[in-house]
């Protein structure tokens, strides 16, 4: 699973245990940095989760399992599961010694599992009036951003539900686990519960490149219509999985 792709659903985590009886939708605005791939909005309806970033989002349902990733610019669409299927299909013939090499390949490349840890610094700030304590967000060994998080409690979200976001990541690692074929692995659980991210600094060589924090949280009745995919959009082809329909 790719690194961006795995930061962006541990932010998720953080971001939406929301009650299941009420629809919740959370704004962000990028200010500093023009990076074109900042979160803009969460939004959680029921068993639907939704994050769009940039031109990418990404659609759970946490009933059926069903993860979808929408590129809105090529209206485009990638069903994740039938993705993993497919490598596993393709890698299921391979011969245990290559399976074996390509293992080893897979972790010396750090794609033999993505883990997202989140580490307390200590610090706590004030973002728009929310309390928030820093935490240091490595993606593997790598130090690409901090994320200030606060209590869901102080966005009037109520936590006591957590069974949509924790059934998210039961499917997603049993996804990572089908797409691999077991020769990879995800641990993208290990950020605080009961929190959610005012503001998010990304990093590189060190130097504050975008940060990203909270506009508004609001409650509302969210369309239907945001999880689904769009009219006229076509489903995307993975180079080498064969033709599928459109």
């Amino acid at each position: 699973m790719p690194r961006r792709l795995a930061l962006s659903i541990a932010i998720l985590g953080c971001a939406v245990s929301a009650s299941a009886f009420a629809d919740f939708r959370a704004e962000f605005v990028e200010v500093k940095g023009d990076s074109g791939h900042a979160l803009t909005q969460i939004e959680v309806s029921g068993s639907h989760l939704r994050m769009d970033s940039g031109n990418v989002s990404m659609l759970v349902d946490a009933a059926s399992g069903n993860i979808l990733m929408l590129r809105r610019d090529k209206q485009q669409y990638l069903d994740l599961g039938k993705m993993a299927q497919s490598m596993n299909a393709m890698l299921a013939n391979v011969p245990p010694q290559m399976r074996e090499m390509m293992k080893q390949r897979m972790a010396a490349h750090g794609h033999g599992g993505v883990t997202v840890t989140y580490a307390p610094t200590g610090q706590t700030q004030t973002v728009d009036g929310y309390t928030c304590a820093v935490y240091s967000v490595n993606v593997g060994s790598d130090h690409g951003s901090d994320t200030c998080l606060a209590d869901l409690s102080a966005a009037g979200i109520d936590a006591a539900d957590q069974a949509t976001v924790r059934k998210v990541f039961e499917d997603l690692r049993a996804l990572a686990q089908t797409a691999s074929a077991g020769m990879a692995s995800s641990s993208l659980n290990q950020m605080p519960v009961g929190k959610f991210p005012v503001m998010m600094t990304r990093y590189d060589a060190g130097k504050v490149v975008g940060v990203t924090q909270i506009k508004q949280v609001t409650r509302g009745a969210i369309a239907s219509a945001d999880f689904a995919i769009p009219a006229g959009y076509s489903e995307m082809q993975m180079p080498g999985f064969g033709a599928g329909h459109h």
